[in-house]
């Protein structure tokens, strides 16, 4: 299917191979009286939600009106319900397309096809079913940087299905009455982190740039010492409820000490570095420090964060 969505372009509108749509204004005005306060409800009550670990049954749960996220699989999907189709953030490992569209379905007043998929990276356990996403007529979205990514990531022999619209640093996507704004704010867990803002619900779905321990891709283009600036970016917007990639729900207290502790550690190796330890030190004298004990960086990982240390110490 060729790709819909222009660069510039601040709306999502196309005809689906299954379902016949109107364009937005039309469906609003063909929305019966009895389906209107169903389809318009906008409360913002905020629902804690269990999240799940990468694996397993899938299990959709309420964050707020008019949003779920689906956990397992791999990964928390994000469903934004609209009255011309669905949102879905992150589409799971592979094997799980059916279920999820199935489930994701069962959320809408009506029978709905998801419109557009937007990836909060590259990983597979997001964007894992992105060929069964597109064979259904799905626009796949995600930052520019997603595509070389995927490429590089891509295994000898093997296929992928890259997005068929990217973006720079920041995109509005408007379907059914509903805005979704999506930013790039620089390298940390990848160079195509896309962070996915619902304003007027006020939840923020950021991916992996949040987890129980920081895991900087640097084979993508991740920093960690870049990790801080991008949820200060974040933390800039207005939200109460943040979706991690995987696991519970995030209160915005809670997301603030995650952007401390990330702080914290990095001043604490860039002081290492800048007194001189060597790279076979760093990683012992950095986890000593470490009283959470959630520092678990491959050695991999240890040497490209010296590395990084030290161009800015001019080592």
């Amino acid at each position: 299917m060729a790709p819909l969505l222009r660069e510039g372009q601040r709306s999502l509108f196309f005809r689906h191979p299954k379902f016949e749509f109107l364009p937005e204004k039309a469906m609003v005005r063909k929305i019966s009286a009895a389906a209107r306060p169903v389809a318009l409800v906008l409360c913002a009550v905020a629902i804690p939600f269990a999240g799940s670990a990468q694996t397993g049954e899938l299990t959709a749960q309420l964050v707020k009106t008019g949003l779920y996220v689906i956990s397992g699989g791999g990964c928390n999907s994000v469903v934004r319900l609209s009255q011309n189709g669905l949102i879905l953030v992150d589409g799971k490992l592979p094997g799980n397309y059916e279920e999820l569209v199935k489930r994701a379905g069962k959320l809408a007043f009506k029978e709905q096809p998801v419109r557009a998929l937007i990836l909060t990276d590259h990983l597979e356990r997001h964007a894992g079913n992105n060929a069964e996403f597109l064979e259904d007529g799905t626009q796949i979205i995600a930052q520019e940087n997603v595509k070389a990514n995927m490429e590089a990531s891509k295994p000898s022999g093997g296929r992928i299905t890259l997005p068929t619209f990217t973006f720079s640093s920041d995109y509005i996507l408007r379907l059914g009455g509903v805005e979704v704004q999506l930013f790039h704010f620089g390298s940390a867990h990848t160079s195509g982190d896309t962070v996915v803002y619902f304003p007027n619900l006020k939840v923020v779905a950021v991916g992996d740039l949040y987890s129980q321990s920081p895991d900087p891709d640097y084979a993508a283009g991740g920093s960690l010492m870049n990790w801080g600036t991008v949820l200060a970016q974040i933390l800039k917007l207005d939200f109460d409820v943040v979706v991690p990639g995987t696991g519970t729900g995030v209160s915005r207290a809670g997301f603030e000490a995650y952007k401390t502790r990330i702080d914290t550690l990095v001043a604490r190796a860039a002081a290492l570095v800048k007194e001189g330890v060597s790279q076979d030190q760093f990683p012992a004298k950095l986890k000593t420090g470490d009283p959470g004990g959630r520092l678990n960086f491959s050695s991999e990982q240890f040497d490209h964060f010296y590395a990084e240390l030290s161009m800015v110490n001019g080592r």
